[in-house]
């Protein structure tokens, strides 16, 4: 009886947790799209300015906004929370990749392209808030499937064997 309650006790820490990551994630992927596309002529002028071709500047100006929102309605569907997941974790890999190849002195001078409240942080700062999101998508992909684990098996049909559903 006991096991039980801790197995449940269990699952509804990681179910909290998980929640909290989502949570977090919405208060990142949301305001950052919304701001790429109320402000877009400032989003469109700071990348243009990075150290890359135009065509590709021009590529990144349609998608990352597009990808954003398109990952923040993910998160909100469980459907498809596996895949907002695994963008998430993608795009905020590739952005803190970015920074840390800057940081590492790659280029003379790097303009931040960013708006709202990461605009005014400094490179470091937005090296570590970047971390954090990463760490926090990998979290919320790890917890996605030790929940979607434990859910396994635990639905029987009337009448079906009580052994575990693959």
């Amino acid at each position: 009886m006991e096991t039980t309650i801790t197995y449940q006790d269990q699952r509804k820490r990681k179910q909290i947790a998980f929640n909290i990551v989502i949570a977090l994630l919405l208060l990142l992927w949301v305001p950052v799209s919304i701001d790429k596309i109320i402000d877009f002529a400032s989003f469109k002028d700071g990348i243009l300015k990075q150290p890359f071709s135009n065509d590709l500047g021009y590529v990144l100006i349609y998608t990352l906004p597009a990808l954003e929102l398109l990952i923040a309605f993910a998160l909100v569907s469980e459907k498809f929370r596996r895949i907002g997941l695994i963008l998430s974790t993608l795009l905020m890999a590739v952005f803190t990749g970015y920074i840390g190849v800057a940081l590492l002195g790659a280029w003379e001078k790097l303009p931040c392209g960013c708006g709202s409240v990461i605009s005014g942080m400094t490179w470091i700062q937005h090296f570590f808030f970047n971390l954090f999101f990463l760490a926090l998508s990998i979290s919320g992909l790890y917890l996605w499937y030790k929940l979607r684990g434990s859910d396994v098996g635990n639905r029987t049909t009337e009448g079906g064997s009580a052994k575990r559903q693959i």
